[in-house]
């Protein structure tokens, strides 16, 4: 594996693993405690992991924009 393919991978990971914790404590939240129907809820969640992506790729592109 060379060092371009490196931070590629961990971006991913790092990816994957925000979505699924920003999804399941975005739903729980919404469904438990808000009152949200589960429907609802997995949407709002599913929403809430999108944005989370979307921020974080963002952040990670002005960054290496800046370098």
């Amino acid at each position: 594996m060379s060092d371009s393919e490196e931070p590629a991978t961990v971006s991913l990971t790092s990816s994957i693993g925000a979505l699924v914790v920003t999804f399941l404590l975005v739903a729980s939240v919404a469904g438990t405690l808000l009152g949200f129907n589960w429907t609802q809820a997995v949407l709002v969640g599913g929403f809430a992991g999108s944005v989370a992506i979307a921020s974080a790729w963002l952040t990670a592109r002005r960054t290496d924009d800046g370098n």
